[in-house]
């Protein structure tokens, strides 16, 4: 349990390929659940339930060890996502939230990225289980609501934009890395400018690849 809870920092692990595989394999078979049974109130109250109980046991970690605002702010995009999910009524900015919680939820699973801590750590068990959870609670929403709550393409744009740039503005007074926008992966030495417009382009793009998706799918089933 100690070592479960650490704060003494060593690298992030690296799993291994049949390990990764299976992570792969839930996420599909997550969605397809999902797909199936969003209109369950046991499926959605049970991983809202998940989700919720992930998020409180992080954050009373957090405090535990007093960790500074650089990093325990909810600030990155899929943490975003999950209290929007949890906390917001049903609207077109939570139909946001939640198309972005399913492009972060499955872009984490697909390219993970863990904090420094030997596995199994509250940090990496707290990671999988949260975007596991994202991923789920945004499709039940999106599969439930969207006809009644859609969101258009100048909206997303919009909305990303202003999200990123505020988060620019946090991370420079705390110095962090909220949103990936500090120290963002492939391009860690771009200019500040760069990093903004290419977080901002792909999340962007590819929440209007998933509206799209949603929408041709609704339509057809």
């Amino acid at each position: 349990m100690k070592d479960f809870l650490t704060t003494t920092q060593t690298r992030p692990p690296q799993i291994p390929l049949p390990y990764y595989l299976v992570m792969l394999m839930v996420l599909v078979l997550l969605a397809y659940l999902s797909w199936s049974w969003h209109d369950k109130k046991s499926w959605c109250l049970t991983f809202l339930g998940i989700q919720a109980v992930q998020l409180i046991s992080l954050y009373v970690w957090y405090i535990w060890q007093g960790f500074p605002l650089d990093d325990s702010l909810p600030l990155y995009h899929c943490r975003l996502a999950m209290l929007a999910l949890l906390l917001l009524k049903d609207s077109k900015v939570k139909t946001y939230f939640a198309l972005m919680g399913l492009v972060g939820g499955s872009c984490a699973i697909i390219h993970p990225i863990f904090d420094p801590y030997d596995f199994p750590h509250i940090s990496s068990i707290s990671f999988i289980i949260g975007h596991y959870a994202l991923l789920v609670n945004s499709l039940n929403y999106l599969l439930r609501t969207y006809k009644t709550y859609p969101i258009p393409k100048n909206m997303i744009v919009t909305l990303t934009l202003l999200l990123n740039l505020g988060l620019v503005v946090v991370n420079h007074f705390v110095n962090g890395n909220y949103g990936l926008l500090r120290h963002t992966p492939f391009i860690p030495e771009a200019w500040l400018p760069i990093k903004y417009l290419t977080v901002s382009g792909a999340l962007i793009f590819l929440m209007i690849i998933m509206k799209k998706g949603l929408e041709y799918f609704d339509e057809k089933y």
